[in-house]
């Protein structure tokens, strides 16, 4: 799979649209990108479930692409599996959810929460510390 700057650099340097057509500028289909996710971390759904605390038939509907995942179970789930910053970041972005904003005191804790390597629960802690809305 070509990195978003390389089909910057293929777009730039093109001199037809035609490229445009390549199934390569499809977005990325986010149940299949969580599916990697886990696999990669060798986590299977009920892992998450138990995880992020969710009702196992919500669970099963976010992976199998029957419900849209809120924000807040992408941040917790993002923590969970120990995702670098701009992974989590890349997860928001295929969700079609806002992205985390350093100067948003909520997201700024999820931010210290993702580098630090803090898990869901601590992180939930320092945002009831700082008065801010929780995760759940």
């Amino acid at each position: 799979m070509k990195s978003t700057k390389e089909l910057e650099h293929e777009i730039r340097q093109s001199k037809e649209p035609a490229l445009l057509m390549d199934p390569t500028f499809s977005a990325p289909d986010l149940t299949e990108y969580l599916r990697e996710l886990l696999s990669s971390r060798g986590l299977s759904v009920q892992d998450v479930v138990i995880g992020c605390r969710l009702d196992r038939s919500y669970g099963y509907q976010l992976f199998n692409g029957t419900r849209r995942p809120t924000r807040n179970f992408l941040l917790q789930l993002s923590l969970l599996l120990k995702l670098a910053e701009a992974d989590a970041q890349r997860l928001l972005k295929i969700a079609q959810r806002q992205p985390l904003y350093a100067r948003n005191r909520r997201d700024a804790a999820v931010l210290y929460g993702l580098t630090h390597g803090l898990t869901v629960d601590e992180t939930q802690e320092l945002l009831a510390e700082l008065g801010e809305e929780g995760l759940e």
